[in-house]
């Protein structure tokens, strides 16, 4: 079996349908503040205001669809947010949570260590979240042996190792 370097997020048809929804809602609501805008709606700060967010949701669409990413190598984990990598080290964490996500009722995955902040691992979008989710387990427990993980996770996944960077346990 070839060795697996790193896992790398597939973005699914939801996404995308998920994406083109957000961006036209968006265009809409900048249309229509422009609309109104023109008709002299009063206070003119508002028309602004909501134009503005309307253009803010067509930048999270372009986002959601296309700017963003997930990936997990054995040491790292790799997310990436409007076109930016951030990049966090898995040496530190004591313990993971699985949520369920508020948007699509996905997945996220929550990393917690004792010397910050948690991070939130949102797998909503991604049509290789199960894979994704066991690699990142499966990596945070190559680091740590002694890795926490909560009973709400550990019964929708399970118990890692689960093969994907690490020898698959086996059952006695």
């Amino acid at each position: 079996m070839a060795e697996v370097l790193r896992v790398i997020s597939k973005r699914s048809i939801q996404t995308y349908v998920l994406a083109v929804g957000m961006m036209g809602m968006g265009l809409g609501l900048a249309a229509l503040c422009a609309a109104a805008w023109l008709q002299g709606v009063e206070p003119r700060w508002s028309v602004v205001l909501f134009g503005l967010l309307g253009l803010y949701m067509v930048f999270l669409g372009v986002d959601e669809g296309w700017l963003s990413g997930l990936e997990v190598t054995p040491h790292r984990l790799r997310i990436r947010s409007f076109g930016r990598w951030e990049e966090y080290s898995l040496t530190q964490i004591e313990a993971v949570d699985g949520l369920r996500d508020m948007l699509g009722g996905g997945m996220q995955i929550v990393l917690m260590a004792a010397q910050r902040d948690p991070v939130r691992v949102a797998l909503r979008r991604y049509s290789n979240a199960g894979l994704l989710a066991q690699a990142l387990l499966d990596a945070l427990w190559l680091e740590n042996k002694e890795l926490v993980v909560m009973p709400r996770l550990s019964r929708r996944l399970g118990q890692p190792p689960f093969g994907v960077f690490s020898a698959k346990k086996s059952k006695p």
